[in-house]
């Protein structure tokens, strides 16, 4: 039997808590630092597993030290830590890594391995983040910028600085890009991914980058329908009793790629005959509403993705899908 420790991460420390060999709770507080997580590793028994919430960037350093050690190490997306434990009142740091904790024992035969990602993939995020925040400052300037020139009085100086200041996010931009593409050729599977991703018509280079690192190289999220469901675009049915609401795609999701899979979408249609075609179809035949139709196109996106991966081949636009009833009769 493992013996879990529920780990609570914050930027500057984390709580941990654990049994004892007598079963009694125990607690201790860890500083978010190399000398003091070191320590705190060498600790743990040889049947130790680590549980904790993922945080984002705040985990890194003990996941990496934690696989550099041998440790087993699972992170859990928070929400589902929070709705498996039940009512719970008050909060604390303490609570909370009891909650991880008592979430690990309950669950242990669930939970997946999580490790340190290499270090060209580790670099490829961090470029990809950064890229993100250039890009939502140029967006905040850009939109201030168009506010200005619609105001009575104008300040030539204040435009002047701003105009610099776009042209230098621009250049960081583009610079953080060719950074990203040198990354990724410089990797033999990521390019072979990034290749084959952007051979599908809708999806280019900042969407095919994201599902390489949301998906860890389509190992992580191994099908579409996990890759959709991560994204918030997975339809599940909403009924109970005798009412049946139909299928829906849940709140929960990463909105970002969510959103960057809605826009492929919208290019898909453009540039893919077979995806006009459909839109046309649900839209102006069946009356489908813009939104559905356009959540559809994505998963189909998706699905035609996954299949290029595991098959190794870039998209054919001349390719006829098997025809389904051929495998209903039993002919090869």
């Amino acid at each position: 039997m493992a013996q879990i420790y529920g780990i609570d991460l914050a930027s500057e420390k984390f709580d941990v808590s654990y049994l004892d060999e007598k079963g009694k709770k125990k607690h201790k507080v860890v500083k978010n630092e190399r000398p003091a997580i070191e320590k705190f590793l060498s600790t743990l028994p040889e049947d130790a597993w680590i549980v904790a919430e993922h945080t984002g960037a705040y985990g890194d350093l003990l996941l990496f030290l934690a696989d550099m050690h041998g440790i087993r190490i699972s992170y859990v997306n928070g929400y589902e830590i929070k709705h498996s434990s039940g009512l719970t009142k008050g909060k604390s740091d303490k609570a909370d890594s009891a909650m991880i904790r008592d979430y690990g024992e309950r669950h242990i035969d669930k939970l997946d391995l999580t490790h340190f990602p290499s270090e060209t993939m580790y670099r490829l995020r961090q470029a990809y983040t950064a890229r993100r925040l250039l890009v939502k400052q140029r967006k905040e300037l850009e939109t201030t910028l168009h506010v200005d020139a619609r105001s009575p009085l104008e300040n030539d100086k204040l435009a002047s600085v701003k105009n610099q200041v776009l042209a230098e996010l621009n250049a960081a931009i583009k610079e953080v890009e060719d950074e990203m593409e040198r990354l990724i050729q410089s990797d033999q599977e990521l390019a072979r991914s990034a290749a084959i991703a952007r051979s599908v018509p809708g999806i280019g280079m900042v969407t095919s980058t994201e599902i390489i690192i949301k998906t860890g190289n389509f190992k992580r999220v191994s099908t579409a329908k996990k890759c959709a469901s991560l994204a918030g675009i997975a339809p599940f049915p909403n009924a109970t009793g005798k009412t049946d609401k139909g299928n829906h795609v849940a709140a929960m999701g990463d909105k970002q790629l969510k959103s960057l899979l809605f826009m492929c979408a919208m290019s898909s249609v453009t540039y893919s005959d077979r995806m006009r075609v459909y839109k046309m179809k649900k839209m102006d035949v069946e009356r489908k509403h813009f939104f559905l139709v356009m959540n559809n196109i994505a998963n189909k996106l998706l699905k035609t993705l996954y299949a290029l991966i595991k098959k190794g081949e870039m998209f054919n636009s001349d390719y006829l899908p098997r025809d389904p009833r051929l495998k209903t009769a039993g002919i090869n």
